[in-house]
């Protein structure tokens, strides 16, 4: 019945158009008239239990005034995602280019992979089964990754930053150039979306210097989701995702998603809950350190990503917003008795194992974030990632990096 699926307050409401009626003016007189009016109770309380409002992500509007988007920052902070618009992105451009890329041929983007011998630094192309969020799972995806264009010859200044690692010969193509000048937009938006959103929350942080400093170690991520039948010769019986269950380490997250589908993050209830890829949205997540830092004020929620149905491939580009490489929680904030559970009791069960930057309800893991650096930790948390990809010896054992 079309109720079944229904995700509107007022179940019965729903319901009603579906109910058998009993005769009589409501009289039972028989064992066939108590029969359907226990189908009806049935019914109802199943509708009342499917209908039940589920938690959407709320559209924020980067034009319109700061009291208008209040209420939009306000529940998305407490989901932990918001829908943007008037970012002024050429997503539609952007993962034409990223399409472009992956249809190169295989070796020209395996002679541009990245593991180039330094563990955590994240540039270049990633094969399928090239790292995986949980080593129990293959994620079923091919990668690149991109960022701030480090001139060749200059030494860099930490383990996160460097040149890029394009394919041979793709300098002057169009799709390059593409890709390059939408790192810088969405890098722009981001940076306009997390002090909007600081300003309307009034956060106990310093909007403007969210990512101060993270702009040349932050990266771009461009992802090709295969379906699950595919490549079935690589890692045969492990269980099969486009993304393990995660939250997202770093400040913000900026997503770009083709039509297809896929991303869902867990509502408090413990529910997935799926994120529309609409015309003209780009997706915003908050992250652990974002929550951390403004003392539980705003969430990172876990997430996934599904595979795409038989015969569809999913394309997304998704923006990783780093602060400083140097980066230290402050102390206050670290050692703060009154933050709240980083997930609720629902959440962690329905998710499992899942990769997170540190347990924000430990208060021993959080004062790391007080003595270590930003990046360090992230450094640690990328080696971990590629140390699941198919074949090392940590994948083989199904260690996980949680």
């Amino acid at each position: 019945p079309g109720f079944l699926t229904c995700r509107r307050p007022g179940a019965l409401l729903c319901a009603l158009p579906h109910l058998p009626k009993i005769p009589n003016g409501g009289m039972i007189r028989s064992r066939r008239e108590l029969i359907a009016a226990t189908s009806i109770v049935a019914v109802a309380a199943l509708a009342a239990l499917c209908c039940q409002p589920r938690p959407s992500v709320p559209l924020v509007d980067l034009r319109a005034p700061a009291s208008v988007q209040r209420e939009a920052w306000a529940a998305g902070a407490a989901l932990g995602a918001v829908r943007l618009v008037g970012h002024d992105l050429d997503i539609a451009a952007a993962l034409n280019a990223s399409r472009s890329l992956f249809a190169l041929p295989e070796p020209t983007k395996l002679a541009a992979g990245s593991l180039d011998g330094r563990p955590g630094f994240q540039r270049g192309y990633l094969a399928i089964g090239g790292e995986s969020g949980l080593a129990a799972n293959l994620e079923l995806k091919e990668g690149f990754c991109y960022g701030y264009e480090w001139p060749a010859n200059a030494p860099v200044e930490n383990g996160l930053c460097g040149p890029n690692l394009w394919p041979e010969g793709s300098e002057g193509a169009p799709w390059r150039a593409e890709l390059t000048h939408y790192f810088h937009a969405a890098a722009g938006a981001m940076q306009r979306a997390t002090a909007h959103m600081a300003e309307a929350l009034l956060l106990p942080v310093d909007a403007a210097s969210l990512l101060r400093g993270g702009e040349r170690i932050s990266i771009m991520r461009l992802f090709h989701y295969f379906s699950a039948a595919e490549h079935a010769h690589i890692a045969p019986g492990k269980p099969r995702t486009g993304s393990s269950a995660h939250t997202d380490w770093h400040v913000a997250t900026l997503i770009a998603q083709d039509g297809t589908g896929g991303l869902q993050l867990l509502g408090a209830d413990g529910a997935w809950v799926g994120v529309p890829p609409l015309a003209g949205e780009v997706v915003v997540l908050l992250g652990d350190y974002l929550h951390l830092l403004s003392r539980g004020a705003t969430h990172s929620p876990i997430h996934r990503v599904l595979l795409p149905p038989e015969r569809r491939h999913r394309y997304s580009l998704t923006l990783f917003g780093y602060p400083s490489f140097d980066a230290t929680l402050p102390a206050e904030a670290a050692a703060a008795a009154e933050l709240p559970p980083s997930h609720t009791r629902a959440q962690l069960a329905a998710a499992g194992a899942f990769n997170t930057l540190v347990n924000g309800s430990d208060p021993q893991a959080r004062l790391r974030l007080a003595e270590e650096a930003f990046g360090d930790l992230v450094l640690d948390k990328w080696r971990g990632v590629a140390a699941n990809r198919v074949g090392s010896r940590s994948y083989r054992a199904g260690s996980d990096a949680v």
